[in-house]
C-alpha cells in the first residue's frame, strides 16, 4: 500500500506520474509524418533554434523550438525558464503537431445553417470584422456595451479583454475561475490577504514534508512542480496524500488517506484540533502574525481524530500520523493550495480556509519550506487612452458573489439565459470550448438561443466552434506573438513567445484580431502600436529591456526586489482589514457567512448510483489536445475508474464498454470499463476532456466519454461564485444494453 512508498527515485517518479514526458519524446521521431515531415528529415540538423514558451497548458513552459524549412522539428525545454528547468511534458514536446493538423482552422467562416450544425462558408477578414461590428453596434445600441461578453483562456486573452473594457463592457470571464481556482484564491484572499498565482509560489525545494488536497501532481503534470516534488522526495521529505482514489502521487505517499468524497474539511478541522490541543502550533508567528486564534481553538475543540475519522471514512490513527509528519517538519511544510478546487460548492471556500490556516498554524507560510512571496517584474503598459467607466458587472448588478475576484461565467450565462440582472446578447469566445468546459451544457445551448451574435475565436474546430456566427481561425502560438509572460517563480522572469514558423493558412493572431477589430469599432486609439514588435519594445524598455535581447535568448531573469521570505520579526501588515493573517474571518460573518472554516460532506449515493470524479492526464491538457495527432497516438480515449465491488455488483468486467449517465437523461460514453482497487465503492472516475462529438476534429470525435455532459447537478458557492461539480451522481451500464 502507500505506506511502502516511503522514498521514491526521480526516475521511478517521472515515469509512473509524469509518464507522458518519456511518452512524446518516444513517439516523436516516430511520428515524423504528423509533423509534415519525410522520415529522413526529422534527422537533419534545425536552420534555427527559437525560444518561446508553450501554450498546451496554462504553465507556459518556456522552450526552445528545433525549426527547418518553415517545419517545427522538436520542442525542447528552454534550460533558463524557472517553470521549465530545460524539460517538457509530453503535451509541450506534441505542441509542433498542431501546426500541421488537418483539422485546424485555416481562414474566417460565417455560418450558413442552424446554430449546432457546423455549416459555414468561406469569409474573409474584412467581411468577418464587418459582421461582428454591425452585430456590436446593434446590441449596444439597444442594451448597452455591457450585454457584451467575453470569455476567454489562454495567453491571446488580455488583449481582447482590452478591446471588449474599451467598447464599455465589465463582463469578461474565464472559466479557470468559477469552473477550477476560484474558491481556492478567496479562500487565502480572506486569510492571507493575498492572491495566488499561477504556478503557486510553493516552496517544494526546501520542503520537509508536503500534503496534498486532491492534487494529482504528476497526472496533471505541472512540470516545474512535478521536478521539485521529485527532488524533495529524494531529500528525504515527507508526503501526505488526501485523495478518495490511489492516484499515481497517493500511491507513493508516507500517509495516503483515502477519504470518503468531501471528507477533506473534516480531517483539517482534526489537524487543527491537535495542534491547539497539544499546543504544537507555531506560537510565535501565530501570536505575532495572526488574529482570531483563540476563537478558532473554541471551534475546533470537539473535532478531533475520531470526529474527523467518522466524518472522513478514515482511521483516526492515520490522521495523527500525519499530523505527527507536518509537525516534525514545521515550518518547513507546503500545505499545497491545489488548482481546481471547484468540488462542491459553499464547502470549497470553506475547505480552502482551512487549509490557509494549518497553514499558518504550522508557522508554514512566506517561510522557507513552505511558501515565498510573489513578485512580478516592474514592466509598464503600453500607454493608450484613460478608459471609460464601466457599469455594474452581471454579478455585481444581480448581487452575488461578494468575494468573487472575477466575473464568473457562469454569472454570464445565467444572464444570457434569463436576461436578469439585465441581458447579454452577445458573446466572443476565444480559446475556451464552453461546452466542455462548463457544467450543465443544456444550459450552455439555452444560453446560446438567446444570443443575437456569437463569435468564437481559435486554433481547433471544438464544439464552442459549431454554433458561431462568425468563426476567427487563431495562429497556433508557434506562429504568433503574444504578450510578455511575466513570471511570479522565486526569480522574477519576462518571457517572449515570438513565432516559429510562419502560418500556412489565413490565421491571424489574437494581437492582431483585436486591433482590427478595435479599428472596425471605432476604438481603434487603444491600440496605438504600429506593429506588435513596437508594442513589445515599448513595455520592455520601460524595464531596461529590449526586445532583440529577448529574441535571442527568449526570457529575461530580473533580481528580486523584495526579500524572498518573511524575515522573523519583520515589520510587515498583511493586506487584510486587521493587517494580520485572519483566522476569524469578520468579513465573512458580516455578509453572513461562517467565519471559521465548517464541514458540510455531501452525503453518501444512493444503490446504484456514483459519485462522478474527474481528474487529468499527463498526455492531454482540458479538451484540446485529444485531437492533436501525437498524443491522440498515445492516448486516444479515457477510461471509467470503478471499484471491483460496484463492478460484481453491475454484473460488469474489465474492459467492456459502458455508458456513464445521469438523472436528467444526459449520457456519455462508450469507454472502457478499468476496474481497479484504486477506487472506493460508491464513486467512478474519468479523465476530463474526452467524449468530443464537432463534426471536424476526426481523430477526437467519438472517442471516450465527455464528464461535463452529464454535469448537470453542480453547486454554486455563494462566497466565491464558483462552481462546485462533484456534487453529480451517475449511474453506469453496459454499452450494449438498451437504455
Amino acid at each position: 500500500m502507500a505506506e511502502d512508498g516511503v522514498r521514491i527515485g526521480r526516475r521511478t517518479f517521472l515515469e509512473l506520474a509524469a509518464a507522458g514526458a518519456a511518452a512524446g519524446a518516444a513517439a516523436a521521431p516516430g511520428r515524423a509524418d504528423a509533423f509534415g515531415l519525410a522520415q529522413a528529415d526529422d534527422a537533419l540538423p534545425p536552420e534555427r533554434e527559437v525560444p518561446t514558451f508553450c501554450e498546451l497548458c496554462f504553465w507556459n513552459c518556456g522552450a526552445v523550438a528545433r525549426v527547418r524549412k518553415n517545419r517545427v522539428l522538436s520542442l525542447r525545454g528552454h534550460p533558463r525558464y524557472p517553470n521549465a528547468n530545460g524539460k517538457l511534458c509530453g503535451r509541450g514536446q506534441a505542441g509542433a503537431a498542431s501546426v500541421v493538423d488537418g483539422d485546424r482552422l485555416t481562414h474566417p467562416m460565417i455560418r450558413t445553417g442552424a446554430r449546432g450544425e457546423g455549416k459555414f462558408r468561406r469569409a474573409g477578414w474584412n467581411e468577418a470584422y464587418q459582421v461582428i461590428a454591425q452585430g456590436f453596434r446593434a446590441i449596444k445600441a439597444r442594451h448597452g456595451a455591457e450585454a457584451l461578453a467575453l470569455f476567454y483562456h489562454g495567453s491571446g486573452g488580455p488583449l481582447l479583454r482590452q478591446l471588449l473594457v474599451a467598447y464599455g463592457s465589465p463582463n469578461y470571464a474565464g472559466p479557470s475561475y468559477a469552473q477550477c481556482k476560484g474558491a481556492r484564491n478567496v479562500g487565502y484572499q480572506l486569510t492571507f490577504g493575498e492572491k495566488l498565482v499561477s504556478p503557486e509560489p510553493i516552496d517544494l525545494e526546501n520542503a520537509r514534508a508536503v500534503v496534498l488536497f486532491g492534487s494529482h501532481l504528476g497526472e496533471n503534470a505541472h512540470n516545474g512542480q512535478v521536478q521539485e516534488l521529485v527532488k524533495a522526495r529524494a531529500r528525504g521529505a515527507s508526503l501526505v496524500v488526501l485523495d478518495p482514489r490511489l492516484s499515481t502521487v497517493a500511491s507513493r505517499a508516507d500517509v495516503w488517506l483515502p477519504i470518503r468524497p468531501g471528507g477533506d474539511t473534516a480531517v483539517i478541522l482534526a489537524w487543527l484540533h491537535l495542534l491547539v490541543a497539544e499546543r504544537t502550533y507555531d506560537r510565535a508567528f501565530v501570536e505575532a502574525r495572526t488574529t482570531g486564534f483563540d476563537r478558532l481553538a473554541a471551534h475546533v475543540a470537539p473535532f478531533d481524530p475520531a470526529w474527523a475519522a467518522e466524518r472522513a471514512g478514515v482511521p483516526a490513527q492515520r490522521i495523527v500520523d500525519a499530523y505527527r509528519l507536518m509537525v516534525k517538519a514545521m515550518p518547513a511544510v507546503v500545505v499545497h493550495p491545489g488548482r481546481h478546487t471547484a468540488w462542491y460548492g459553499e464547502e470549497d471556500t470553506q475547505r480552502a480556509r482551512a487549509q490557509a490556516i494549518l497553514s499558518a498554524l504550522l508557522g508554514a507560510w512566506w517561510r522557507p519550506g513552505s511558501t515565498y512571496r510573489t513578485e512580478r517584474a516592474a514592466v509598464g503598459d503600453y500607454p493608450t487612452p484613460d478608459f471609460p467607466d464601466l457599469p455594474r458587472n452581471v454579478d455585481q448588478a444581480a448581487g452575488r458573489f461578494p468575494f468573487a475576484e472575477e466575473v464568473t461565467t457562469n454569472g454570464i450565462r445565467d444572464a444570457t439565459r434569463t436576461g436578469k440582472p439585465y441581458p447579454v446578447k452577445g458573446w466572443f469566445v476565444h480559446g475556451t470550448n464552453l461546452v466542455q468546459a462548463m457544467p450543465n451544457v443544456r444550459e450552455t445551448r439555452e444560453a446560446i438561443a438567446n444570443l443575437d451574435l456569437l463569435v468564437v475565436c481559435d486554433v481547433a474546430p471544438t464544439e464552442i466552434t459549431q454554433y458561431a456566427d462568425v468563426l476567427l481561425p487563431e495562429d497556433t502560438y508557434l506562429e504568433r506573438y503574444d504578450d510578455l509572460s511575466l513570471g511570479f517563480t522565486r526569480t522574477p522572469y519576462v518571457g517572449l513567445r515570438q513565432p516559429a514558423v510562419a502560418s500556412p493558412h489565413d490565421t491571424r493572431p489574437a494581437w492582431r484580431i483585436a486591433k482590427e477589430l478595435g479599428t472596425a469599432l471605432g476604438v481603434g486609439d487603444f491600440f496605438p502600436w504600429a506593429t506588435f514588435e513596437d508594442y513589445l519594445e515599448v513595455r520592455l524598455a520601460s524595464a531596461g529591456l529590449s526586445l532583440d535581447a529577448l529574441k535571442r535568448d527568449g526570457i529575461a531573469l530580473v533580481p528580486r526586489k523584495t526579500p524572498l521570505y518573511l524575515g522573523d520579526g519583520e515589520d510587515y501588515r498583511f493586506h487584510t482589514p486587521s493587517g494580520k493573517v485572519e483566522l476569524w474571518s469578520q468579513r465573512l460573518a458580516d455578509a453572513g457567512f461562517d467565519p471559521l472554516p465548517v464541514w458540510k460532506g455531501p452525503p453518501p449515493p444512493p444503490p446504484g448510483r456514483f459519485r462522478l470524479l474527474y481528474g487529468r492526464s499527463p498526455l492531454h491538457t482540458f479538451g484540446r489536445t485529444q485531437n492533436n495527432p501525437i498524443l491522440f497516438d498515445l492516448e486516444p480515449e479515457n477510461t471509467l475508474w470503478m471499484s471491483p465491488g460496484d463492478a460484481a455488483a453491475l454484473g460488469l468486467a474489465a474492459g467492456e464498454r459502458v455508458m456513464v449517465g445521469n438523472a436528467h437523461g444526459g449520457e456519455t460514453g462508450p469507454l472502457p470499463l478499468h476496474v481497479t482497487e484504486r477506487m472506493p465503492d460508491g464513486a467512478v472516475y474519468m479523465v476530463h476532456g474526452f467524449g468530443h462529438w464537432a463534426h471536424r476534429l476526426h481523430r477526437a470525435r467519438g472517442r471516450g466519454g465527455d464528464d461535463t455532459a452529464v454535469i448537470d447537478d453542480y453547486a454554486v458557492d455563494p462566497i466565491s461564485g464558483s462552481t462546485g461539480m462533484r456534487t453529480q451522481l451517475v449511474t453506469v451500464r453496459r454499452a450494449a444494453e438498451v437504455a
